[in-house]
């Protein structure tokens, strides 16, 4: 296995524990006071610590390998799981996850190359110091 499958594994696994951890199981909609009105049960709370977390997991990766293993170990795994969680959930109306997929998959790639390299960087900083 190569170095770069060889941090992406446990990058992978650690984002699925984090995904399990810090976001609800469930992302069907619930109703509300209003009969009228549903909500999500996914809060910014939980979006603000899963990308917390993502970021923390894509400094490791790119510390640890560069943004290769980031990109395969955190970025793909995040997009995989909000597919499925998306996809599964009941809404009202159409479930357009696809469409969501299609605008979440380039962001969520352009931050873990991003903040991958910013941990790279910062290992090379600290080698030639």
């Amino acid at each position: 296995m190569t170095g770069t499958l060889r941090t992406a594994v446990p990058l992978a696994a650690l984002t699925v524990l984090l995904w399990w951890l810090v976001l609800p199981a469930d992302w069907s909609v619930v109703p509300t006071a209003d009969p009228q009105t549903h909500a999500s049960p996914v809060t910014v709370g939980h979006w603000t610590a899963a990308a917390t977390g993502l970021a923390a997991l894509a400094a490791a990766g790119g510390w640890a390998r560069g943004p290769g293993a980031a990109l395969l170990g955190v970025a793909l795994p995040a997009v995989a799981l909000w597919c499925y969680r998306s996809a599964t959930a009941e809404v009202i109306g159409a479930n357009l996850w696809p469409v969501g997929a299609l605008f979440l998959a380039p962001v969520v790639a352009a931050g873990v190359a991003a903040v991958a390299a910013l941990g790279r960087t910062l290992r090379r900083r600290r080698e030639r110091v």
